[in-house]
């Protein structure tokens, strides 16, 4: 790789941070917690005080999802896009991908690895039958691969959103040179893209090709999210990233309206649209809270508290359920998450993001010294 290929990230572009995003990522992660804890105690038919006052102070007025079933996947996904986007301007491709798959990897493994010993051990957070998770379906997880395997055996239920990423990380990467010269070109050409693998690849015979183009269906939102990274840096026109935009929002409605999203409920166009309009009105948000040391270290906690939630929560539900309060139940729950995400962040994430920093740091010096010698 030439010396030019990979631009270091200074601290000069600090100022550029979009501090609003990290209170969306915090709004994003209590809704997928909120989402999955509300569902158990449906599952199981508990009363609770949270199912009734979400179902009435949020999911009625703003009609979306019963238990608000992928509103935070939508937040999410369409924060990663903005997110990416933003990076992907001052990290050559080599970089970008590194540092994404640094971001993914390590905590997926141990996470994965975790839930496996948990499920062998008998703590049921999961429909898996113990005895059906073998060793190669503990590394089939590890890899993401355990999706296309039929019948699957998922460790971490929402482990399938990270496919969606991983291939928007890819067509990232490749379209950095154009993103940075024609930012506009990337995203319009997604969304035809996105159109003619769905299409033809539904209702294949092939399984893994199917459940390729069902994710795809996904996709669409890391685009819209990756239009309003470009329209607030000013790359493209409003108009531009909302015509884009209307482009992408239409290959989602078209599938919902067609196929359905499996699972995710009847509501999936208003509920990204809802996903959007908070992520166009905090992008630009700035002040006290999002600046907050409580914020900031609960967003960069995020992703952990995704693929935690439901191990920290579910074992400790089934074993303290005929003897707890549902309130009292509630909090233990969620204090098992916060603890079981800040071991996985201090021990896992934080040290692997220093570990290839510092690669980094090496690498450009030895570099630079060849430069010089």
């Amino acid at each position: 790789m030439t010396a030019t290929a990979e631009r270091p990230v200074t601290a000069a572009r600090k100022d550029n941070y979009m501090h609003g995003l990290d209170l969306l990522r915090v709004v994003g992660s209590c809704a997928v917690v909120l989402t999955h804890l509300i569902a158990w105690f449906r599952v199981y038919d508990r009363d609770l005080w949270l199912v009734s006052w979400t179902e009435h102070a949020i999911v009625r007025p703003l009609h979306i999802n019963e238990d608000m079933h992928f509103l935070g996947v939508a937040i999410f996904l369409v924060v990663s896009g903005v997110v990416v986007t933003h990076v992907a301007d001052r990290e050559a491709p080599g970089q970008f991908l590194r540092r994404r798959v640094v971001r993914l990897i390590p905590l997926l493994w141990a996470v994965t690895l975790v839930s496996w010993i948990a499920l062998k051990l008998g703590a049921h957070y999961s429909t898996v039958e113990p005895a059906a998770a073998g060793i190669g379906d503990l590394f089939s997880n590890m890899v993401l691969a355990a999706f296309f395997i039929k019948p699957p055996v998922i460790l971490i239920g929402v482990t399938w959103t990270l496919l969606i990423q991983v291939g928007f990380y890819a067509y990232v990467a490749a379209t950095i040179p154009v993103l940075r010269r024609k930012p506009w070109i990337p995203p319009l050409a997604a969304a035809p893209l996105c159109f003619v693998v769905i299409l033809s690849t539904f209702d294949l015979e092939v399984p893994a090709l199917g459940q390729i183009g069902g994710l795809i269906g996904y996709l669409p939102l890391l685009c819209i999210g990756q239009l309003v990274s470009l329209v607030h840096s000013r790359k493209i026109s409003p108009l531009v990233g909302t015509a884009i935009g209307a482009a992408h929002f239409a290959v989602v409605v078209w599938v919902d309206k067609l196929y359905r999203y499996a699972g995710m409920g009847e509501a999936i166009p208003r509920t990204l649209l809802i996903a959007i309009l908070l992520t166009v009105l905090l992008v630009r948000m700035d002040g006290p809270v999002c600046r907050s040391a409580f914020i900031k270290n609960w967003a960069k906690r995020t992703y952990a508290v995704y693929l935690v939630h439901m191990l920290a929560m579910y074992p400790l539900f089934q074993l303290l359920l005929p003897h707890v309060d549902g309130t009292l139940l509630v909090v233990l729950g969620l204090v098992s998450v916060a603890l079981l995400t800040e071991v996985m962040h201090r021990f896992v994430e934080a040290p692997a993001d220093r570990a290839i920093r510092k690669w980094e740091r090496r690498h450009r010096e030895r570099r630079e010294a060849g430069r010089v010698g």
